[in-house]
This record gives C-alpha cells, sequence and structure tokens, in this order.
C-alpha cells in the first residue's frame, strides 16, 4: 500500500493540499495578535464575515437591550466589547466538534495539540497564543487520522452525505465539501472553496487509483485542517457605532454553540442562523434555555469547573504513599465527580440558588468517599448523604477534591487554600510574591502545628505578613481536614485552632462557619459572574465592559441566583453579541 505525506510536499496531491491547508494556517498565528485578518479568500462569503469594514471611528456603543427582567422593556448600555477577530479551538472543543460531525470512532482518534498552560482560562490562552510549528504537525496528524477513520467506515458521514456510500462519483465531493465543510467551518461555502477541497478528493482518488474513499479521507482531512475550522472567527458587520460590530448570525450561532455545549452548531442551528433565528433576544432566550437542556450542556459545565476549580489537577497530584496509602487514582476521580455532581445538582435538578454549593450540608459518595468521609457504603454507585456535623463540613470548601488540590504531597497548604477563596471565589487579587522570595513547602518542628510554624514564619517579615494576613487565616479554618481531606482532631499531636478573622471577610470559629461567610459576601455571586464571563470570551473584564457586566450582576441577583438564568441571560448581554474592532 503506498504512502502519501503531507509534510513533504513531494508528490502532487501534498504540493495541492500544503498551501491550502498547512500554510494558510500559519497566518492566523502570525498576524490576528495586532491586524485584522480576512478568513478564507479575503471576498464576502455567504456567511458575511468576510469583508470588514475599517472605516469607521472608535467609540462606545448605545446597545438597546434587556436585563432579563418580567416586563423585558430595554434599556440602554454603554460598552465597548472585547475585541473581535480569531479564536483557537480548545482541545475539548475540537474533539466534540469532531464527534458530532464524524461520530465517536472520529473522535477517539482526533488528537489536538494541547494548549500551554499560562495560568489563565484556556479561552485567554486560545485568543492569544499563536500555533507553534509543532502545533501544525500535530493538527495535520490528527486531521488525517480522523481521516482514516471515515476512510476504513464512511457510514457517518453518509448519514450528512449519502453519497459517500451510494454513488461515490466526482459529484460527491463537491457535496462533501458542501455539507461537511459548512457544518466544520460553521457557515456556508463559497463556490471556490467548494471547488478547491473537492479537487483535493479528485486527485486523492486518482492518486490511490482511482479508490473513491482514499479522496474522502483527503479532502476530509483538508476541511479539518482548514483554520476555518480550527479558528473561530468572530469579527461581526458594523453596526455604524464606531468600530464596534455586531456578530452576524453564523458567528452568533458559533459562539452560542461552544458556550453551552462545548461544540460546533449542529445543522438545526445552522439552519436557524441561515434563517435569520436568531434576531431578537427573545429567539436567542428561547435557542439557551432549550440547549441548556441537553445532556451536552451537563459536560460543559462540567468542563469549565473542572478548569476553573483545578479539579482537572487531580489525576496528577501526587501524594506521600506512606501518609496516605489510600491516596490514588481511582480516589482522585471520585473526588473530582463528587464536586462536579454537587455543582450539577443544583444547577439542573435542584435549580436552586447557585450560591448553595459553597455551604451545602450535604455531598455525593461512592464506597471510596463513603470511606474518607467515614459514613455508611452508598447502595448505589453514587449516593447523597448528609455531610457528618461533627466535622464541620459544608459546601466545595470542605469536599477532598479542593482540600487535595490545594495541598502539598504531604501537609496541608493554608495559603495556596487561602488564595483560592480570596482570587477565585471572592475575585479579589493578591500581590504576587517578589521574585527573590523561594517558595518552600512548611517544615513544623516536632510538637508544632503548621498554624504555629506559619504564622512565626509569616508574621515576622513585613514584606510577607501584609499578603499572607488575608490568606492564612482563611486557609487555618480547613486545617481539621488533611491532605487528602480526611478530617482530623490533631496536627502534629497537637490541638487545632481552626478560628480566624481576616480583613474584608469577617471572624469564623471553623471551616463551616467560613463557608457561611463566603456564601453571604456580596462579592462572592458577582465573581460567579466574572468567572463565566472571562472564562466564555476569553477576556478580563475591564471599565469598559462595567455596565454589561452590572447587567448580569443584577439579573443574576434577582433570579435568586439561577445559574441556569444566568447563563441564557449571557447570551443576549451586548458584551456577548458585539465585538470590538478585530485584533
Amino acid at each position: 500500500m503506498k504512502t502519501l505525506s503531507l509534510s513533504t510536499g513531494q508528490d502532487s496531491l501534498g504540493a495541492f493540499v500544503l498551501p491550502l491547508c498547512i500554510a494558510a494556517l500559519v497566518l492566523p498565528a502570525v498576524g490576528c495578535k495586532d491586524d485584522p485578518v480576512t478568513p478564507g479568500d479575503g471576498t464576502d462569503s455567504a456567511s458575511g464575515t468576510m469583508g470588514m469594514d475599517t472605516e469607521t471611528e472608535a467609540g462606545d456603543a448605545t446597545v438597546d437591550d434587556t436585563a432579563g427582567t418580567d416586563t423585558d422593556e430595554p434599556i440602554d448600555i454603554d460598552v465597548v466589547p472585547p475585541p473581535g477577530g480569531l479564536r483557537r479551538l480548545t482541545p475539548s472543543q475540537y474533539i466534540r466538534s469532531v464527534e458530532v460531525m464524524l461520530g465517536s470512532a472520529a473522535a477517539d482518534a482526533a488528537a489536538p495539540p494541547p494548549l500551554p498552560d499560562l495560568g489563565s482560562f484556556d479561552s485567554h490562552t486560545a485568543v492569544n497564543e499563536p500555533l507553534t510549528p509543532v502545533d501544525i504537525e500535530n493538527y495535520e496528524s490528527s486531521a488525517m487520522a480522523i481521516g482514516n477513520v471515515v476512510r476504513d467506515d464512511p457510514s457517518t458521514l453518509a448519514e450528512l452525505v449519502p453519497c459517500v456510500t451510494g454513488g461515490q462519483d466526482a459529484s460527491c465531493y463537491d457535496a462533501v465539501a458542501r455539507e461537511l465543510g459548512r457544518l466544520a467551518w460553521r457557515r456556508p461555502l463559497v463556490d471556490e472553496e467548494i471547488d478547491a477541497l473537492a479537487a483535493i478528493g479528485v486527485q486523492g482518488q486518482e492518486w490511490d487509483g482511482g479508490a473513491f474513499l482514499t479522496g474522502l479521507k483527503y479532502e476530509v482531512a483538508a476541511i479539518l485542517q482548514s483554520p476555518d475550522f480550527l479558528y473561530v472567527v468572530e469579527v461581526g458587520q458594523s453596526t455604524g457605532e464606531g468600530e464596534i460590530r455586531e456578530l452576524d448570525q453564523y458567528e452568533l450561532a458559533s459562539r452560542v454553540s461552544f458556550f453551552l455545549v462545548g461544540h460546533t452548531p449542529d445543522l438545526a442551528m445552522l439552519d436557524l442562523a441561515e434563517a435569520g433565528g436568531l434576531d431578537t433576544d427573545e429567539e436567542l432566550r428561547a435557542l439557551a434555555a432549550e440547549m441548556l437542556d441537553r445532556p451536552e450542556a451537563r459536560d460543559r459545565l462540567a468542563e469549565f469547573y473542572d478548569e476553573l476549580y483545578r479539579l482537572r489537577d487531580l489525576e496528577t497530584k501526587g501524594k506521600d504513599s506512606m501518609m496516605f496509602p489510600t491516596f490514588d487514582q481511582e480516589l482522585a476521580a471520585a473526588m473530582r465527580q463528587e464536586t462536579l455532581l454537587l455543582i450539577q445538582n443544583v444547577v439542573f435538578q435542584e435549580q436552586t440558588s447557585f450560591l448553595g454549593i459553597f455551604d451545602a450540608d450535604y455531598t455525593f459518595v461512592n464506597d471510596e468517599l463513603a470511606q474518607l468521609y467515614g459514613v455508611a457504603p452508598p447502595a448505589f454507585p453514587w449516593q447523597i448523604v448528609q455531610l457528618p456535623p461533627e466535622q464541620g463540613r459544608a459546601g466545595i470548601l470542605t469536599q477532598p477534591a479542593f482540600l487535595t488540590v490545594f495541598s502539598h504531597p504531604n501537609i496541608n497548604s493554608p495559603t495556596r487554600r487561602g488564595l483560592f477563596v480570596q482570587e477565585t471565589l471572592l475575585c479579589f487579587d493578591i500581590q504576587p510574591p517578589p521574585p527573590s522570595v523561594m517558595a518552600t513547602a512548611p517544615s513544623p518542628a516536632e510538637g508544632q502545628t503548621l498554624r504555629q510554624w506559619l504564622e512565626e514564619t509569616h508574621g515576622v517579615d513585613m514584606t510577607c505578613a501584609g499578603c499572607h494576613g488575608l490568606m492564612d487565616p482563611i486557609g487555618f479554618a480547613f486545617e481539621r481536614f488533611d491532605p487528602i481531606g480526611q478530617y482530623r482532631q490533631l496536627d502534629n499531636g497537637q490541638p487545632i485552632d481552626s478560628s480566624g478573622d481576616v480583613a474584608g471577610v469577617g471572624t469564623f470559629g471553623n471551616a463551616a462557619e467560613l463557608a457561611s461567610l463566603v456564601r453571604n459576601d456580596p462579592r462572592t455571586p458577582n465573581c460567579v459572574v466574572r468567572n463565566l464571563y472571562r472564562s466564555t470570551l476569553g477576556h478580563e473584564e475591564g471599565d469598559d465592559q462595567a455596565e454589561g457586566i452590572t447587567v448580569l450582576d443584577t439579573a443574576f441577583a434577582d433570579s435568586d441566583y439561577d445559574y441556569k438564568g444566568l447563563m441564557v441571560e449571557l447570551t443576549v448581554n451586548p458584551l456577548f453579541r458585539l465585538v470590538d474592532a478585530p485584533k
């Protein structure tokens, strides 16, 4: 069997595919950070996103929108939305989109390059980090592997393009480009794009002695290597308000779909966009509410909190095996699942105040977690149980996932735990330590508690005391739980003091009392809104976005902190529907 390398460009097919699919992939990485990039061939396409008006001047947009009130009366909001442009699919968006288009076997073969860990949301990285040569090679390899799956079993693609298992003539390559291309690129293709993709299929077929499925493999790979698939286009159309632009129907459909279900819009959603069915707030709210009832919405929300709460770090979190022999991959996976089940229960099952995740008096356990908590084994694989009242637990902050992630392999880290509460739950920024400070794990003396050691160590140096005074006392509230979240009564043989008094937070006697303070802190729901906004838009909010954020804060509070309602309201917010001048 002959093999064909697209990376060398030595044969005629490779030479044809490279300029279209691989070389073009470099362009967004080079140009999109500073200059407007026109995707495709630079001509206006059916999507309305190809051309860009560069004659307008910068300025705020005054937008008629709604705050989600019962009367639904329009209000004026002055905002400058985040810049438009191109943003790379995250690995999970890539894989889920492949599954929607080509089935689970193709998704299993997909291997997009990982995003670099820059300490912020993946969406921020997807907006700001260019591709490397290694990334481009990995995208090529992934696309070819998916193409192999489709070649070997085109039945899933046949549901979209029947001719791939029927007629299998040259015109079928046109149909694949038109139908699969529309789904993958999230817009209709223009004739020139269809012709170019179909030509790849024809050349692949000719190269392999007339084998139609070989041509299909290369055409599918070309579609998936295109920047039109790998990047979400969000350049919008001029609103006449300075450089503020409004996402067109296809761009808006893509943004809503990736936000709520984590993958490319399906055919029904593209049809809705083509019919202009996303024009009004009422239409958008109805669509968002329907999408949030899909199973994929639960997966998407889990992915967000997996990232925000660092649950995904559990699988690589090491613990001292001599001190914690029960900690293994199964227990770590159970810890992660416990937290996600609580969040999903509050959001989707109970549909109660989201703030309940911070002081819930119940949790979910399987056999491993039941043993850790010291409760009876569950009758089912996962079961709701009341938290043992004598342990002083409440909500996510006393679950083993949080306590395990924010600790060292052999000792707690009140500093890390306190920092998480301040920055992730309250959105209160703590200054990083000076470059000269070398962070090391605590090392209390015999008979000395960790709290005593930290108070002596961090309290004597005034360059450390200010910031640590905002973190460590919060972390002390969790000292009755060890580095894998087990309850304990002594630390290093000494009684544990879990009380604290933190400026801006309040006074507490234990973790449950701190959890109550966090739930009732007015910053907490506002921080929930900001984290959702930052992750969804890939952008940190600033003064220019303040009024749009305030509208979300108000809607969230008015709904008694209904998280599904918050997600719906974000889709109609001008910060979501508009973009500033593309980068």
